[in-house]
């Protein structure tokens, strides 16, 4: 096919496009509907990109009026010139060929001979036939469940939406479903009127930042973020997102790997945190039937797994010492081996990795590899705490309060002005997950209110009586009392107890138990033994049993 390339007002005379130029247009088309406030305007913006990107012949932005249930659209059609005509009408869903589907949330795919066939029955059908329309494509927009309206699209080519097409669309309509959103909020849509506030509260979308994949802010700390995903995202370096805990480290993990070249596959995750690391080389590698005692089928690893999609460790600096040469190794080889094999097996995968720790300090105290730390660290990516990013706290508390209103169905409007304005001097130590709480819990007693019932003093209680001042670390890994066996807790514990804490030295608890104080370290947390416990406390005696 002949596609316009709209970024150098040419014709690209290329079968198919790069991904790259895919999430060019993507990320300029995103710009240009974000400061879009009226629907007519959103739909000519929308019509003049997908004509130039894809030269199609005829685009129709449709939005729902939820009362009455009609499509208001506004099409565009272009002849060879590139001269574009617009049409605005309205009709009954209900009487459409597309109601049934389109509240179905389908998606409808005419060709010609069913054009054709429904062309008399249907003007709107018939009137697309006279223009010489091949292949007619009706994509639903649906934002939280909801339709919003469709985008109908169609080409006088046969062959137009190949698959790598129909997924660059389905991008498109998930933003414009946002974007409608927005826009019917603020009442600027074609039926809707704006929502009466009180004087001093704000609207629930005021401002409303948006972005694909709910990456959510205006602040210049987020936009640096957002610029350095589109960088990155289409090659296929290996990322290091580092953040403290609760900052959205997953979030633009998803949004790298779903603006990748590999977005056709769906990204593995593993948090090392959450696994055992007697468990975790399994978890990686896979293993064969028989490799070791409980083996009793094969498993397929998480890096066969990621095979050609990207791999997504979170809180990398829990990785255990022993496997971390490992995990070097298939960075650097791209080969694994599964337990109990002798073959070796190929991957392609695009690594990701994150952690809240300071590993800098964890190479110092030799529990993380600096050779692994280089090798990750390619292209890092900070990403910055709530209280850095103030500007941004309404825009996400907005965000939360609409999210859990639709799932609770609730009619919340507003959010008092006073309310969001000591939310911003808040410090957050919980981050974007900690505003996130305090925002479901707020709509769950705001009840059948349309002002969201959250007041300084709730809101002040809340955040110091449920998260600690700083949050650097993950928590300690706890382990099921069966894995780890009972004596060597007990002799942790009491070595402990007879030290007052103390790890290393001749007379800490490692030289004790006739260990390296790493090694001690590392089971002491495997157990999620509180050193802090024992220190300035008698000695026990050694009669003394312990439980766990």
């Amino acid at each position: 096919m002949t596609a316009f390339d709209y970024r150098h007002g040419g014709l690209c005379n290329t079968v198919d496009r790069h991904e790259h130029d895919y999430f060019h247009f993507l990320v300029d088309l995103t710009d240009a509907v974000i400061a879009t406030r009226d629907i007519p305007s959103l739909a000519e913006k929308t019509a003049d990109y997908l004509h130039a990107f894809f030269g199609l012949d005829f685009i129709s932005l449709e939005t729902v009026e939820s009362s009455t249930f009609r499509l208001n659209a506004h099409s565009f059609a272009f002849d060879r010139q590139n001269r574009r005509t617009c049409n605005c009408y309205s009709k009954s869903l209900h009487a459409t060929l597309l109601g049934t589907a389109l509240r179905n949330h389908e998606k409808i795919l005419f060709n010609r001979k069913a054009m054709l066939e429904h062309a008399g029955k249907y003007p709107f059908i018939d009137t697309l036939v006279k223009k010489g329309l091949q292949v007619l494509l009706h994509l639903p927009l649906v934002s939280a469940g909801e339709l919003l309206g469709a985008l109908a699209i169609g080409s006088v080519r046969h062959s137009h939406f190949t698959p790598d097409v129909m997924e660059l669309l389905n991008r498109v309509s998930s933003m414009l479903a946002m974007a409608i959103d927005v826009i019917l909020l603020h009442g600027n849509g074609n039926s809707c009127s704006a929502l009466p506030l009180p004087a001093d509260s704000s609207p629930v979308e005021q401002d409303a930042s948006l972005h694909p994949h709910n990456i959510i802010g205006n602040s210049p700390a987020i936009q640096s973020i957002l610029r350095q995903i589109e960088i990155v995202a289409p090659c296929n370096a290996t990322v290091l997102l580092q953040g403290e805990t609760g900052t959205g480290k997953g979030l633009v993990a998803q949004t790298i790997h779903d603006l990748s070249e590999r977005n056709m596959h769906e990204m593995v995750k593993m948090n090392c945190t959450a696994i055992p690391s007697e468990l975790m080389e399994s978890e990686l590698f896979g293993h064969e039937k028989g490799a070791f005692t409980g083996a009793l089928n094969r498993r397929i690893g998480h890096f066969e797994q990621a095979d050609k999609s990207t791999l997504f460790l979170d809180e990398i600096g829990d990785m255990p010492l022993d496997l971390q040469p490992k995990l070097l190794s298939v960075l650097q080889e791209h080969q694994i081996r599964r337990l109990g094999s002798v073959v070796t097996l190929p991957v392609d995968v695009r690594f990701i990795a994150a952690t809240n720790c300071n590993l800098a300090q964890k190479i110092e105290d030799k529990t993380f590899r600096s050779d692994l730390f280089y090798r990750l660290n390619v292209f890092p990516i900070t990403i910055p705490p709530l209280r850095e990013r103030a500007e941004d706290i309404p825009l996400l508390a907005r965000f939360f309060v609409r999210k859990y209103a639709r799932q609770m169905n609730r009619h919340i409007t507003t959010i008092p002005e006073p309310i969001l304005d000591m939310m911003s001097r808040l410090p957050w130590p919980g981050n974007i997950r900690e505003l996130e709480n305090v925002m479901e819990r707020a709509v769950i007693l705001t009840g059948n209110s349309t002002v969201l019932n959250l007041t300084p003093e709730s809101l002040s209680g809340f955040t110091t009586r449920t998260f600690p001042v700083t949050v650097q670390t993950p928590e300690p890994i706890r382990i099921p009392a069966p894995v780890i066996p009972q004596t060597d807790r007990n002799a942790i514990i009491r070595a402990l107890r007879e030290t007052g804490g103390q790890i290393g030295g001749k007379s800490g608890a490692a030289a004790r138990l006739g260990l390296k104080r790493t090694t001690l370290l590392a089971r002491i947390k495997r157990l999620g033994i509180a050193v802090d416990d024992f220190r300035g406390k008698e000695e026990m005696p050694s009669t003394v049993t312990e439980t766990a």
